[in-house]
């Protein structure tokens, strides 16, 4: 077993992860903040605190996890390990950035409202999780 065979060089894509899903974690700080502290009109829709902290909660579940498989990837399968990385950071931002847009704004693209991105954000993280387990089920190569 070499040296390199349990570490890896911690930069490129999961280094990016890493600090995403930091700055992440800071964004649903600052996010749960507005949403327990501003006043109901400052919502653009009747049930928008709501929808704020369901939001922040997936922003904030999914900080740690993709700092967590980040630092964690040296014991999986590297590449797929990676892709589950890209996958989260691209679903929690999706997701997230729709839901608050929504909630705070009520954000329209055209006449669709931008609430309609959320499924495929959350789709990409159902995704994640998936290729996670899969990191973790092949067997590593050397």
């Amino acid at each position: 077993m070499s040296a390199n065979s349990s570490t890896h060089d911690f930069s490129g894509p999961f280094r990016f992860c890493f600090i995403a899903g930091a700055v992440e974690g800071a964004s649903g700080v600052v996010l749960g903040a507005l949403a327990s502290h501003l006043p109901d009109r400052m919502f653009a829709i009747p049930n928008g605190r709501a929808v704020l902290h369901s939001g922040v909660d997936i922003l904030m579940w999914h900080a740690i996890a993709l700092c967590a498989l980040s630092l964690g990837a040296r014991f999986l399968t590297l590449r797929l390990a990676r892709l589950a990385c890209l996958t989260m950071l691209a679903g929690t931002l999706l997701f997230c950035v729709s839901v608050t847009l929504f909630a705070l704004f009520d954000l329209k693209i055209g006449t669709l409202s931008v609430a309609r991105i959320a499924p495929y954000g959350g789709t990409l993280l159902i995704l994640a999780w998936l290729l996670a387990a899969l990191s973790g089920l092949r067997r590593r190569s050397a």
